[in-house]
């Protein structure tokens, strides 16, 4: 059995590692917004953890078969329409899997065995550092309403997921405050800190891909990015070079489980304040149906 799903993650692997690429490469569009770009991050999930896609003729997947690649049907009549895309074809059958020969059986059980002891203790690792962060909460103080300070953290950040906190050290207030808590409400409202963890539980399940962790560095910059943008909406122009230089002041320290006010690549993400335009509005319908078909298009193949 273990073989089998060890089979299908591999398959999941490669053809979520295409789509990760695509979007990486995306992302080298500077003028492209960042809020353009983080909801495409969907659509790699969904290919890194979903086997089975609508088989449709403008699918990711479609093209896939177009250059190649085997596609495998779901054994129900219910999901005729679903397929898989099949890279490696060491079997002869597929639910469960039927290896060709002996030697490919024991090749997969092995590795099956190894990714089972890695992706295990990858969840141990990020549910003792997850553990370590929820600590910042404990003996924080209440200084504005949803916003606590608390000594134990050195960069204002979102604490938690189900009831998430505003954490800010001792010492931050006036414009500073102001600031992270609009950053930090843009967090607690599109629930980041929860794809925080679906994206590096999504990691353990591909820890042996060097590409997917690349992608997780790049998803959680352009959480920060769009987040960034979506404060700069906000607020008048002149105040890009005030909002800029309070990350800087705040530049310290980075947990994964935490939507940092200062986190992310900090250069890029100063140069991009100051270099903020709004999109017009004529643009900005244009640039929503682009990511609509791009996003359709990612997570349905």
């Amino acid at each position: 059995m273990k073989s089998d799903v060890f089979y299908w993650v591999l398959n999941l692997s490669l053809h979520g590692s295409l789509v990760c690429l695509l979007l990486l490469l995306l992302r080298r569009v500077r003028r492209l917004p960042r809020r353009a770009v983080y909801p495409l991050w969907i659509g790699a999930a969904l290919r890194l953890t979903v086997p089975f896609a609508p088989a449709v003729p403008w699918s990711f997947l479609h093209l896939l078969k177009q250059l190649g690649a085997r596609t495998v049907r779901p054994p129900s009549d219910w999901f005729d329409r679903f397929a898989a895309v099949n890279a490696f074809q060491a079997a002869d059958s597929y639910f469960p899997v039927v290896y060709r020969t002996d030697v490919l059986k024991t090749l997969f059980e092995t590795c099956a065995l190894i990714w089972m002891i890695g992706a295990a203790a990858c969840l141990l690792t990020m549910t003792a550092l997850y553990a370590m962060s929820r600590m910042a909460l404990r003996g924080a103080k209440a200084l504005a309403p949803g916003v606590w300070c608390s000594d134990k953290v050195v960069s204002p950040g979102l604490f938690g997921i189900v009831r998430p906190k505003i954490l800010v050290p001792p010492g931050t207030e006036g414009k500073l405050l102001d600031y992270v808590v609009r950053h930090e409400q843009v967090h607690r409202r599109r629930l980041d800190n929860l794809w925080r963890i679906a994206a590096l539980t999504v990691c353990c399940l591909h820890w042996f891909n060097p590409l997917i962790w690349l992608s997780l560095k790049a998803f959680f910059a352009d959480m920060e990015l769009s987040c960034d943008e979506a404060v700069l909406r906000t607020l008048p122009d002149g105040a890009r070079k005030e909002y800029a230089l309070s990350l800087l002041s705040v530049a310290k320290g980075q947990d994964l489980f935490v939507s940092a006010f200062g986190g992310a690549t900090l250069r890029l993400r100063v140069e991009r304040v100051l270099s903020y335009r709004r999109l017009s509005l004529a643009a900005g319908i244009v640039c929503s149906m682009l990511v609509g078909a791009l996003l359709a298009t990612l997570a349905f193949g």
